[in-house]
C-alpha cells in the first residue's frame, strides 16, 4: 500500500478481524479511525450484483462533486473496467479478499489525479460478507481536487490478497493490468499474475517471466 491512510485503515481492520475472515460491521469504531474518516467509505451489497455507498467521507464527496450516499460504486468507471471491479468485489464478498486498486481520476477539463483505493470485507447480519470498509486516497493531491469534480475513473492496476488463514481458493486469482497501462520493467511481457497459497505462504506467480523469478510474499 502506498498511502499512510490505507496502511492505517488496513492495520485497524486487521487488528479487529483478529484472525477471522472479516470483522463485524458493529465492531468498527469510527473514533478509532477519526484521522482518516474523510477518505473512507462503506459499501453495501445489494443482490444480485450491486455495490452501493452507505457512507462516504467528505473528501471523497468533494472529489466527485456530489453526495455519494446511495450511489453505485460502479458509476463513473469506463465500461472496460466495470467487469474487473465486479469480479474483484465478488472475490471480496465470497472469499474474504482484500482488494487494492490504483486508479486515475479525470475531470471534465481533462485534469488527472491518481488514487489508491482499498476495499476490506465486513460481516453484518449472519455470516455473509455484505458490507465493505474502504478508503479512497489521492497519491498526488492536487489543489484543483477540492473545487473541480472528477467525472470518470479508470483502472491502472488491481490486486487481491487473502489475509485470512486457511482460505482455500477455488481458482487462481488474477492481478489485472489494463492493456493501455504501462508494463512493469521487470517482465516486459507481463499481463497478469496469479496468487498461489501454500500452507501459510503466499506467492505471486507471473506468467511470461522466467520460472525461477517469482515474487514471494511471506
Amino acid at each position: 500500500m502506498r498511502t499512510a491512510t490505507n496502511v492505517a485503515l488496513y492495520g485497524y481492520w486487521n487488528s479487529v478481524r483478529a484472525g477471522r475472515i472479516a470483522p463485524r460491521r458493529f465492531e468498527i469504531e469510527p473514533a478509532r479511525i477519526a484521522d482518516v474518516l474523510s477518505d473512507t467509505f462503506i459499501l453495501e451489497f445489494h443482490a444480485p450484483s450491486s455495490f452501493v455507498y452507505r457512507l462516504a467521507g467528505t473528501r471523497i464527496c468533494e472529489t466527485t462533486g456530489r453526495e455519494m450516499r446511495g450511489a453505485s460504486f460502479l458509476e463513473g468507471w469506463r465500461e472496460t473496467d466495470k467487469f474487473v471491479l465486479q469480479r474483484h468485489l465478488t472475490s471480496v464478498r465470497k472469499l474474504g479478499a482484500v482488494a487494492r486498486f490504483l486508479i486515475d481520476g479525470v475531470s471534465a477539463q481533462n485534469r488527472m489525479a491518481r488514487f489508491e483505493v482499498i476495499i476490506l470485507p465486513l460481516l453484518h447480519n449472519g455470516e455473509a460478507i455484505d458490507r465493505f470498509l474502504g478508503a479512497f486516497v489521492a497519491l498526488n493531491p492536487q489543489p484543483w481536487l477540492a473545487t473541480t469534480p472528477v467525472e470518470t475513473f479508470r483502472i491502472v492496476e488491481t490486486e487481491l490478497t487473502y489475509p485470512a488463514e486457511g482460505c482455500d481458493l477455488p481458482e487462481p486469482v488474477l492481478r489485472a493490468i489494463p492493456s493501455d497501462a504501462p508494463q512493469p520493467a521487470v517482465f516486459p511481457g507481463l499481463r497478469t499474475a496469479r496468487i498461489v497459497r501454500q500452507d501459510r505462504r503466499q506467492f505471486r506467480v507471473y506468467e511470461g517471466g522466467r520460472s525461477e523469478q517469482p515474487e514471494e510474499n511471506t
